[in-house]
């Protein structure tokens, strides 16, 4: 088989993918119901239902102001840190409550990752930046620490450009490689 072949087999296998993922009957990853957010007061989002499928790309689209990233923090709990927030309904992450009592934010935000659009460095190295996270879950041994440290920087497409300069200040790494660092830190906890 060609290799021209073998790409349009595995893009044909993709469209099957998603076509099952696409399905009516397809169960959803991400379910909310009748969801509210309040800052303070003021109800930012209102009455927001919607189904999520996994292995699907979804991209929420508004003007600045409307609510996107408020919705997007409610789905890793981002928003428990801001004082006088709530929120009403029900959000569930393959079948789980998130918002349930005695719910482990550590463990829903290593599962569910965010990278922002501005992005935000640790005033740390390369290295620490990316080893932050694994170290917080346990990881001690530095050749783990390495190993996780590469392969995040690699998926991050961020390796061949730093791999000489690992302990040098993440925040002297130009706009788009700081962008690509916050994507490797998020990847390094494997979400």
């Amino acid at each position: 088989m060609s290799t021209a072949s073998r790409s349009l087999a595995s893009l044909g296998e993709l469209a099957t993918t998603r076509k099952k993922a696409d399905a009516p009957d397809a169960p959803s990853k991400i379910q909310v119901d009748a969801m509210n957010f309040y800052y303070g007061e003021k109800r930012a989002l209102q009455d927001i239902s919607i189904r999520i499928k996994p292995n699907v790309v979804t991209a929420f689209i508004g003007p600045s102001g409307c609510g996107k990233s408020t919705f997007l923090r409610t789905l890793n709990r981002m928003n428990d840190i801001i004082p006088g927030t709530r929120v009403e309904g029900q959000i569930l992450i393959d079948n789980v409550d998130i918002y349930k009592s005695g719910m482990d934010v550590v463990h829903l935000r290593r599962r569910v990752g965010m990278v922002f659009q501005k992005s935000n460095p640790f005033p740390k190295s390369i290295f620490e930046n990316v080893a932050y996270g694994p170290r917080i879950l346990g990881v001690s041994n530095r050749s783990d620490l390495e190993g996780i440290v590469e392969r995040s920087l690699r998926s991050a497409a961020l390796w061949d450009e730093v791999h000489d300069r690992l302990q040098e200040s993440a925040l002297g790494l130009s706009g788009g490689q700081q962008q690509r660092l916050c994507i490797a830190r998020a990847i390094a906890v494997e979400p």
